[in-house]
């Protein structure tokens, strides 16, 4: 539907409850320019703004409410899923939950928009009532400023829509069951911490040749001995510097592995942190939502659900 349609719509829902030549809506709000436009139609004394710049402004209105269409959203689909979907995440269910996350947001704007629409209806009928010259002046703004908001509640609609192919495709390439619940994301969480514990530690000695505080009291907290960690990034570091040295160039791949080695190495720490606390295990299952598939024994053992048992043809 082009912004012409759109224009028609709201005229006909004002021609339904008033008299058009008593109240020129064509006039108000031409079908382009809009508010720009009408101002052609006014006397205006501006002191710099003459009404030969105004009719420049109102003819380049037409392309800038075209490309309005773009507008309606806060970031970009690459914004969103090359940063959004990244930050701070090294877990596919916390990119999942980002996902439904950001979802959330715009579903709740668009509900609030819908919510506050049909409580204003009952006053529109009343101006529709009244029919004086002030409340059709209201009804017009009415109109107009929702016809303006058709980019943005549209965008919050782009944006919903790419978030839910962002969540099938993560979920998909990363063999996520459709039914996955909070205990799988519980169960993910150890491996993500280690991989974001040693990968800003990789950043710290990199740029300052140490580990900072936070990120040494992080390494710590699951189970990492400070000097061990160090000691680990060192050698991948001097194993990056000899490769740059033999003109081989370590792409973004090279760092996973790395992260993912650290999990493979120092997966089980955590445990000797829990032993100290005084913990028998992280997952308190009774207090999680869980699907209904068989979840075995979770927290103490290898922190994997068990798996279906398989039947004989």
């Amino acid at each position: 539907m082009d912004d012409n349609n759109k224009l028609m719509t709201a005229k006909e829902e004002f021609e339904h409850f008033s008299d058009i030549e008593k109240f020129d809506y064509e006039a108000m709000f031409p079908a382009k320019g809009g508010m720009v436009e009408a101002l052609r139609g006014r006397v205006w004394d501006f002191p710099t703004m003459t009404p030969e710049k105004v009719n420049k402004i109102s003819e380049r209105m037409v392309e800038i409410d075209r490309a309005n269409q773009t507008l309606g959203r806060s970031e970009t689909q690459t914004s969103n899923q090359m940063m959004t979907l990244t930050m701070l995440s090294d877990s596919p269910y916390r990119r999942l939950r980002q996902c439904l996350t950001q979802i959330e947001r715009r579903r709740q704007s668009i509900e609030i928009t819908y919510w506050a629409s049909l409580k204003q209806k009952k006053e529109l009928e009343q101006w529709k009532k009244e029919d004086t010259e002030e409340t059709r002046l209201a009804l017009a703004e009415h109109y107009y400023m929702e016809e303006r908001q058709m980019p943005y509640i549209e965008g919050a609609l782009k944006e919903i829509g790419i978030f839910q192919e962002a969540y099938e495709e993560i979920r998909k390439n990363n063999n996520i069951p459709e039914d996955w619940d909070e205990e799988d994301a519980e169960l993910d969480e150890i491996r993500h911490h280690l991989r974001q514990a040693f990968r800003q530690a990789h950043r710290d000695m990199t740029l300052t040749g140490s580990i900072t505080q936070g990120n040494a009291e992080y390494l710590e907290q699951y189970g990492i001995h400070l000097q061990t960690a160090r000691n680990f990034i060192a050698k991948y570091i001097a194993t990056c510097e000899k490769m740059l040295e033999e003109g081989v160039v370590p792409n973004i791949t090279h760092l996973y592995e790395f992260l993912d080695n650290c999990v493979e190495v120092f997966g089980n720490e955590f445990r000797h942190v829990l032993k100290h606390i005084g913990l028998d295990g992280i997952i308190k299952k009774d207090y999680l939502y869980r699907s209904q598939r068989d979840l075995g024994d979770i927290g103490k053992g290898t922190g994997q659900k068990k798996e279906e048992p398989k039947t004989g043809k």
